[in-house]
């Protein structure tokens, strides 16, 4: 437990004394992110088939999901202002605070969830919002103010019953399990591709060039925009919150995980060799271009978390290392199972070959930060170019 712990993460985080508040309204925000999307509306198409008929009350176990969902969430969100409001001391006033501005969040966002989902850019507006004034280090006084405005807010949505979101067509819910099917089979077989966003339909615009392919690719995905900038804002609160933190590691990990969503199309397309052949560029052209593309977005994620979170200007020569490792990602190989090498541990066998497929993209990653935190800035340059050089020629 972290509460045994206390003293060894004080010294290895640095928690600075606003962190319990701060931390706490930015997590809240991505939790309640993660609930939004609604994965818990699903239902085997065999059991909508043949026994939905008096056999089971589909409208009770989308509901019962919803509801485990979101008070998972709230317990876990709790456990962390718990612990860093022990890290710091806190006084009650602020652990006070916390719980409001909790409950008010939780209150608001079980209001939201309950509905079908109608315009996700309304609820990512608010989400963001809620990120934003987390940032500006709000007081006791001001958690509580903003605890009202949720729960106020909460109680205009709200609408007793039924959640009308349980009451999904059969063909949500078979869109539901479809899309739970792919995440399931990802991580139960080790092929994150599987787990890639699809795009959606854009303005068609003449193919003309790779790099033309690479944007389309972004904009058929920008649906996942805000959660990109959700992370930034993450980032940007821990490592003001976490100073000990290292700015490199904080930056990187979750500039991957706001990048790897935006560049899928590449991971789309690599699957595909007719698809590939049908484009008419060479491996390495496909790969540099969506390299460029890539980096450009990483650019504009990278300079305003920069900016926000006050590191140090080294750190964003983190940006063409988040590229390349977004690249090498979506360029690995379909995962084989033919020959997995197993090795013995203690925790029995690890099929070593397929871990080194599934982690194609990070490695370059971790050896990037590794170096580039312990070189001087030139060293780390001619890291990130050699990082570079792997992702686009290999």
């Amino acid at each position: 437990m972290a509460f045994l712990r206390l003293d060894k993460l004080r010294g290895a985080f640095g928690v600075v004394p606003e962190a319990p508040l701060v931390l706490t309204v930015v997590i809240t925000a991505l939790a309640w992110w993660s609930l939004l999307p609604r994965s818990f509306v699903w239902l085997d198409p065999a059991v909508l088939t043949w026994r939905d008929y008096g056999g089971i009350n589909r409208v009770a176990i989308v509901a019962g999901r919803l509801v485990g969902g979101w008070l998972g969430r709230l317990l876990a969100l709790g456990y962390v202002l718990a612990v860093l409001s022990a890290l710091v001391r806190a006084p009650v006033a602020t652990t006070v605070a916390g719980v409001a501005v909790l409950v008010g969040a939780g209150f608001l966002a079980l209001a939201v969830v309950r509905r079908p989902r109608a315009e996700p850019w309304h609820e990512a507006l608010a989400v963001l919002t809620l990120a934003v004034v987390g940032l500006t280090r709000p007081g006791p006084v001001v958690s509580f103010v903003l605890a009202g405005v949720l729960a106020v807010a909460g109680l205009v949505l709200f609408r007793p019953g039924t959640p009308p979101v349980a009451d999904a067509t059969r063909q949500t819910l078979v869109d539901g399990w479809r899309d739970r099917v792919l995440r399931v089979s990802g991580v139960q077989f080790l092929d994150l591709a599987l787990l890639l966003p699809a795009a959606r339909p854009v303005r068609p615009r003449p193919l003309t060039s790779g790099l033309r392919l690479a944007w389309q690719g972004v904009l058929g995905r920008a649906r996942h925009a805000p959660t990109a900038a959700l992370l930034g804002l993450t980032a940007a609160a821990v490592h003001r919150m976490l100073p000990a933190l290292p700015d490199v590691v904080v930056f990187t990990v979750l500039g991957y995980l706001a990048l790897v969503p935006l560049g899928a199309g590449l991971g789309e397309l690599w699957r595909s060799p007719g698809r590939r052949r049908w484009v008419g560029s060479t491996d390495t052209a496909l790969r540099w271009h969506h390299f460029l593309v890539t980096t450009t977005v990483a650019a504009a994620w990278g300079l305003p978390v920069w900016l926000l979170s006050g590191s140090a200007p080294a750190v964003l020569l983190t940006v063409p290392v988040l590229s390349a490792c977004a690249v090498r990602t979506m360029t690995r190989k379909p995962p084989t199972y033919d020959n997995l090498v197993p090795v013995d541990t203690p925790f029995g066998a690890v099929p070593t070959r397929l871990i080194l497929q599934t982690t194609r993209g990070p490695d370059a990653g971790v050896l990037a930060v590794l170096l580039v935190s312990a070189l001087p800035v030139w060293g780390a340059a001619l890291v990130v170019v050699a990082v570079v050089v792997l992702a686009v020629f290999r």
